[in-house]
């Protein structure tokens, strides 16, 4: 006799309820690797903002209308925007 995978659908069946069906463990590895990836490529472009903005003088930061304490600010920014 083969065994018999139970399902979401047989526990329904048995206890009355309804419970959702489960995501098959590949995808939900998938889709964290893909969310993982998405936080570092995040990360990585607020830390080379963090880095290009410290590396310009005071003068070309007024210039161009940033005060030095905007920078990790901005940077958030830039981590948050869709890639």
């Amino acid at each position: 006799m083969a065994a018999h995978a139970i399902t979401s659908h047989d526990i329904n069946a048995l206890t009355g309820r309804t419970y959702p069906e489960l995501e098959p463990r590949g995808s939900s590895l998938r889709a964290l690797l893909r969310q993982l990836a998405v936080w570092y490529e995040g990360y990585r472009r607020y830390r080379e903002t963090v880095a290009e903005l410290s590396r310009v003088s005071d003068y070309v930061l007024a210039d161009i209308g940033i005060g030095r304490h905007q920078i990790h600010e901005i940077a958030q920014a830039t981590r948050t925007r869709a890639a």
